[in-house]
């Protein structure tokens, strides 16, 4: 198949991730025999607001117009040289037009539009969702949502890539790892291992000397496209931060929710100046970071409207498929959906609370015989199942079986 793609965040792989996802499905689209049309079409001056689910300011709206048009006739010049068999997206509300999807159905091809942070921000792509043909979704509770908006989704989890996440020789540390940004209530986790006496080694942004950031940046802010820009830490950030609350929550709601953040915050300084000694900066290579170390382990809460006070939602991540992949001694929180991914206690091991945490943290270290079997049956699954040539075949024939299938989708 000829498929038409636009995933890219930025042209710039510094900003938005901008190489993420090219790089997790290029490959596996190459190995199944599909050509790739590329859009070259930079989303980043949309991006800088796609946190933004709607009321977009005239200014923003014309930039979505403009990008949307400039993506629809690299699709029309596509197809003076061939039939394009699919149109794949990542979009976000702000990136494009939804009614550029009528535009596509028009020219005989089939929408597929990805989107893995449907359990916390599903607002921000709802109507994209409801436009496009088919809508992927990594999560497996988020299927309400999309039915939800008129939306005609598809479940199909995130997946890894053996030729970049896989086993590096070497000896190990006798010790524990996380690698991420901090974010959520990471922290507290981390902090539960500090406590106990175990020492993690932690890389990623925001756990070190990146996370303090001036008062005069803090202080500063901008104006995009109509829209103040005011930066994370500002008074002008916390500003409106409490007018969303008093908005959306009401006085005493509102009141209330602010003083549950206000007391997180805190109780988040405490925590991050008590793991600051740990942090080890940026991981060059998740690989090898991986390899080197007994366990590693990831955190999968999120807050249900992606800010603190509320409510905390376990969800499956991107990190659950990559770490088992690298061959690692793989420690998680507990989901239901990851169950239907792998035997828990043979493959890879999770947890529900922080104690629960740390006494498997402490087992694993202690009996490396039974980390190394985690480890082996945990990387045999992974490379059986959950490769993204795995997920790209399941997405394929779901859409190929698909009533709304377009002639011009061909397998």
């Amino acid at each position: 198949m000829r498929i038409f793609v636009a995933v890219r965040h930025s042209n710039e792989p510094k900003f938005f991730y901008g190489g993420l996802w090219s790089a997790n499905f290029y490959p596996a689209l190459r190995e199944l025999g599909h050509e790739i049309i590329e859009s070259q079409t930079d989303l980043l001056p949309t991006s800088r607001f796609m946190s933004v689910a709607d009321s977009f300011t005239p200014e923003e709206r014309e930039v979505r117009s403009r990008t949307t048009e400039r993506i629809l006739a690299e699709v029309r010049k596509a197809q003076q040289t061939g039939a394009v068999n699919l149109f794949l997206s990542y979009f976000y509300n702000a990136h494009f037009d939804p009614a550029g999807f009528d535009e596509l159905r028009r020219l005989g091809i089939p929408s597929v539009n990805f989107y893995c942070n449907s359990i916390y921000q599903f607002g921000q792509v709802a109507a994209i969702a409801a436009k496009a043909d088919y809508s992927w979704h990594a999560e497996r509770d988020a299927r309400a949502s999309y039915l939800g908006v008129g939306a005609n989704p598809v479940w199909v989890q995130m997946g890894a890539d053996p030729a970049v996440y896989r086993p590096v020789a070497g000896s190990r540390e006798p010790g524990a790892c996380f690698v991420g940004q901090r974010y959520c209530d990471r922290e507290r986790w981390l902090a539960s291992l500090v406590h106990a006496g175990l020492e993690p080694a932690i890389y990623g942004a925001g756990w070190g000397k990146d996370a303090v950031t001036s008062a005069a940046q803090a202080e500063s802010s901008a104006k995009y496209l109509g829209r103040a820009q005011p930066r994370p830490g500002s008074l002008a950030s916390y500003a409106r931060t409490v007018s969303r609350r008093l908005q959306t929550e009401g006085l005493i709601g509102g009141l209330r929710r602010i003083a549950r953040q206000t007391a997180y915050r805190k109780k988040s300084r405490a925590d991050f100046n008590l793991l600051r000694p740990f942090a080890r900066g940026r991981a060059e290579s998740i690989s090898e970071t991986f390899s080197r170390h007994e366990v590693c382990l990831n955190f999968s809460n999120v807050w249900a409207d992606g800010q603190p006070g509320s409510a905390l939602i376990p969800h499956v991540r991107l990190r659950d498929f990559e770490g088992p992949m690298c061959r690692a001694c793989y420690l998680t929180g507990h989901t239901d959906e990851i169950t239907e991914f792998y035997d828990v206690g043979r493959e890879i091991e999770t947890y529900r609370t922080p104690d629960e945490l740390v006494d498997k943290t402490r087992f694993y270290l202690a009996h490396p015989d039974v980390a190394e079997k985690l480890r082996e049956a945990g990387y045999r699954r992974a490379l059986r199942d959950h490769t993204w040539k795995r997920r790209f075949e399941k997405l394929l024939a779901c859409i190929l079986s698909s009533s709304r299938a377009s002639d011009n989708f061909l397998p």
